[in-house]
């Protein structure tokens, strides 16, 4: 049966995005659905993402699509981890053909629309990624929480919830910044506990916003917004370490936008904002490979 959709799904570990195009890879529709990153389980995974695809199909009047009609290109969270891309593609529900990319690469084909170059993405987590003129990929951090994440929410979440506990301990003064991260950890030792005991990646990341809230009103917040700014400047070093005219974009919505302010100027003002999103990069990344 001849393809007559093609599909772009951004799946990471807080939501899905998908949307659908014709042939000519004009987006017809978006939808969204729950977390699909592949740690998360791949049936879990699959169940979101098909879910997302038939909720944009239901907005364009097609109650039963036929999978079989779609071509569909993935940009995943967690598909550097082999054997969970493998049981990924092993259990397509009977899609026409797919691809499958990590999510940074998706963003990337979005960000310099399909063209080369780089990104570094910053939200709950972080990474940086390169796709060369020679047609090599460089990838820099994207290690994961709680190691690595460097520059993200989740960065930045850990710092806070250190701070939590030197003010908790006297090493630090208790200011307005403070009080604010206590009513949300709890304002004792065993609250502070229970709530790490809890603690994944996203509630970590959650805490970042606390520190952007008052990144101008406390000097310790804005240290941790500064480091944060300096980590983003170090990715893009390294991806550009041989290829020092790399175009670069820094992307991830919220965060990385109020991170603007703290990236060393000089370096900023040699990047750019992305063209598309993720989902866009990867519809390109199927239309561009049928």
């Amino acid at each position: 049966m001849s393809i007559k959709y093609l599909i772009g799904v951004d799946g990471g570990g807080t939501g899905t995005r998908i949307c659908i195009a014709g042939l000519d890879g004009v987006e017809l529709v978006r939808a969204e659905g729950g977390p699909s990153a592949l740690g998360q389980g791949v049936d879990k995974a699959w169940t979101n993402i098909t879910l997302a695809i038939r909720d944009g199909f239901r907005k364009l009047g097609i109650e039963h699509p036929n999978f079989k009609e779609c071509a569909v290109g993935f940009g995943l969270s967690g598909v550097t981890v082999k054997a969970w891309a493998q049981e990924f593609e092993n259990k397509n529900p009977g899609f026409a053909r797919i691809l499958v990319e990590t999510d940074g690469f998706s963003t990337l084909l979005g960000a310099h629309d399909g063209a080369h170059g780089g990104i570094i993405a910053v939200g709950t987590g972080s990474i940086g990624e390169a796709w060369l003129e020679d047609g090599s990929r460089v990838e820099v951090g994207g290690w994961g929480f709680p190691t690595s994440d460097e520059g993200s929410g989740a960065f930045l979440g850990l710092k806070a919830i250190n701070h939590v506990q030197r003010v908790m301990d006297g090493r630090r003064p208790l200011t307005d910044f403070g009080r604010k991260l206590l009513s949300i950890t709890g304002a004792t030792r065993e609250g502070v506990f229970e709530w790490m005991g809890k603690m994944k990646q996203t509630e970590c990341a959650s805490l970042s916003l606390v520190v952007v809230e008052f990144g101008e009103k406390d000097e310790v917040a804005k240290r941790f917004l500064i480091d944060a700014g300096l980590e983003v400047e170090i990715i893009g070093q390294a991806l550009r370490a041989n290829a020092p005219q790399l175009p670069l974009a820094i992307c991830g919505g919220g965060l990385s936008e109020a991170l603007r302010p703290y990236i060393p100027a000089s370096f900023l003002a040699t990047t750019s904002r992305p063209q598309k999103d993720s989902c866009a990069g990867a519809l390109l990344l199927i239309q561009n490979n049928i």
